[in-house]
Parts: structure tokens; C-alpha cells; sequence
């Protein structure tokens, strides 16, 4: 039975995220490549995705890596530049250049739990001190001329704090704001408290994107139906099932989707392989996000675990997907 389908996220005057799922800004993972392929294997089923997070100190981030973060222009989904700092002044001079070179929105992380982003006072750190996270907010609407969303975790230790965040990300100007449903000292296997989402839609009128646990279609139906939220954004479940939107678009049409297993898992990889030295990659960086997509897939059950084992011990690309090739053989009604 088919489903009502969500409406389009309004970001500013002319800017529309339809349909209104996010791939999030990952770092070590949502590089040009990986959304790339992203996007072109759920057509029509994205409507936004953000890069990995630019680190901006006291000086304005260099145009040149922003171009790089953004990689080739994309006409199917609204593409953001995430940005991370503590400078206001640094973060809007980088906000504006982000305009200059493409970005469709600009999104700032007050989200990222790393002990080597908090110990900077960067990221979640900034949820303990809401004035300078409001400034920062408002100064980059102020200078940027695209959309300013704001991503951030529930809290740092609680979640006390959240409605007075969401306020302050609303009246600094921003467009929309994303929650991730965890503390920064949560674990990603602890469990996403989805009430934490729909205290922040209660607190504000701009929308509010969910996050947080939203791996499979049924998830992100969930979300959307348990916290009001206006929007979802994808995170791990993008790397473990790199079809999840279109299977979550299938789910809302009342269709099935497509079955796939380790031929298309071991396809996609090599596929992704090709993207990144495309790219530039070297080879050793892209050995890592082969591995790392490897494993995200075994462990949402495309690939076995067991037999994904020993291709993680190699070193070199060409006998990881050899490994994997052997593992699982391609049988006449695989992709390749």
C-alpha cells in the first residue's frame, strides 16, 4: 500500500529538497566519490547531500578546498559545504567563498563528537557555549549568500539543552536545522533517542531534519512519522545499503525493491573503486574506503562477514577485490 509522500524542505527563497532526504556529511566517507555514486544509484530519491566537514581556524578556508570538497557540480540533489569552526568571522568569509564555488546551502557542524575536534573547541564543543554558537550562526547568514543550515548532537553529556540550541540556530537566521539523536558522549552503537528530534521540532518553526539510526527504509518511514520531523538524514545506513533512498522510495510507492545480495554488493565496490582514482585517489586511500564500505556492507548482510575477512588483511586493491571476486563468484544474473 502506497504511503503519503513527504513535501519538499524550503531552505531560504528559491531552494528546495525534494524528496526531503539528506545524505549526511560523513568524514572519511562522503567525499565527491562516494556521494557521486550515491546519487547515481538512488535517481530521484536524494534530495540534498553535504561533504565531509572543511576545517576553518582564525583564517578563511582556501577556495581551492572547497572546490576539491565539492568535486563536480551535480544537477539531481542540492549539494551543501560543511564547515567546522569557532571563529565567526573565519567561518562567513569561508561560507561565502563555499557560495562562490558551487554549494547550494552551507551547513555548520556543532555536531562532530571527536576527542580531537572537542579538545579545539570545535564541533559538539560548541554546544556548551550557545552565545558563541549563536554568533557563528548568525554572522554566516549574515555574509553567506545561500542557505545556512546547522547540524547538531543532542547534547553533550544531557540533552537539557536542546530547545534553547534550537532556538538560538532559528533566530541567528538559519534555514533549517539538523539533530543528530545522540549526546556526544555516546557510542554509534548506543541507541538514538528519537524523542530528542521531536523536542526540537516542538521548540522551532524553521524545519527540523532528523538523524541518528535512520539505516533502513522502515527506519526512515519511522522517523518521519514518530518525531514530525520535515526531513531525514542518512548517515551510516548510506554506507551499509548505498540503496537505502530508493528503497525507502519504494516502500512510500507501496512497491518492493529491487533484491540485491554480494554480486551487486561486489560490483558496487569495484564501481567505487573506479570513481575514486578517477578522483584522484591514491591507492592506499582507496584500499581504506574499500575496506571501510566492505564492512559496512557485511555488516548489513549483503556480503558475509566471515568470507569479507580475509580481503580486509590485503594491502593491495587489485587482490582485495580479487579476494572478494573469488568469495563471491559473479553468477549470470549479476551486474557485471
Amino acid at each position: 500500500m502506497a504511503l503519503p509522500f513527504p513535501p519538499a524542505v524550503r531552505l531560504g527563497d528559491s531552494l528546495e529538497v525534494d524528496p526531503p532526504l539528506w545524505l549526511a556529511p560523513m568524514e572519511g566517507v562522503t567525499d565527491p566519490s562516494f556521494r557521486g555514486m550515491v546519487l547515481d544509484e538512488n535517481p530521484g530519491a536524494v534530495g540534498a547531500a553535504c561533504t565531509e566537514f572543511v576545517r576553518v581556524t582564525d583564517h578563511p578556508a582556501p577556495a581551492r578546498f572547497l572546490v576539491e570538497a565539492l568535486g563536480p557540480a551535480r544537477s539531481d540533489a542540492a549539494v551543501g559545504l560543511q564547515l567546522m569552526g569557532n571563529h565567526p568571522e573565519a567561518v562567513a568569509a569561508s561560507a561565502v567563498r563555499a557560495a562562490e564555488a558551487g554549494a547550494a546551502f552551507l551547513d555548520l557542524n556543532f555536531g562532530c563528537p571527536a576527542p580531537r575536534v572537542f579538545q579545539h573547541c570545535a564541533g559538539s564543543a560548541l554546544l556548551a557555549d550557545p552565545p558563541l554558537l549563536e554568533s557563528m550562526v548568525r554572522a554566516t547568514v549574515e555574509a553567506c549568500p545561500v542557505p545556512v543550515t546547522a547540524k547538531i548532537r543532542s547534547g553533550i553529556e544531557d540533552d537539557a539543552g536542546i530547545e534553547d540550541i534550537a532556538r538560538r540556530v532559528e533566530q541567528a537566521g538559519a534555514s533549517a536545522l539538523a539533530i543528530h539523536a545522540r549526546l556526544k558522549t555516546d557510542r554509534y552503537t548506543d541507541p538514538s533517542r528519537w524523542q530528542r528530534i521531536s523536542r526540537a521540532v516542538a521548540a522551532v518553526h524553521i524545519p527540523v531534519i532528523g538523524n541518528g539510526s535512520a539505516h533502513k527504509p522502515q527506519d526512515i518511514q519511522a522517523m518521519f512519522q514518530e518525531t514530525g520531523c520535515a526531513g531525514v538524514m542518512v548517515a551510516r545506513g548510506a554506507l551499509q545499503n548505498p540503496w537505502v533512498f530508493s528503497d525507502w522510495s519504494a516502500l512510500i510507492r507501496g512497491e518492493s525493491p529491487p533484491e540485491r545480495g554480494a554480486p551487486e554488493a561486489v560490483d558496487w565496490l569495484a564501481r567505487y573503486r573506479t570513481r575514486m582514482e578517477a578522483g584522484g585517489a591514491t591507492p592506499r586511500q582507496a584500499l581504506g574506503r574499500l575496506k571501510q564500505s566492505a564492512k559496512a556492507l557485511a555488516e548489513a548482510g549483503f556480503l558475509d562477514a566471515e568470507k569479507v575477512s580475509p580481503a580486509l588483511r590485503l594491502k593491495e586493491t587489485d587482490s582485495f577485490l580479487d579476494c572478494l571476486d573469488s568469495c563471491f563468484p559473479v553468477t549470470a544474473d549479476s551486474p557485471r
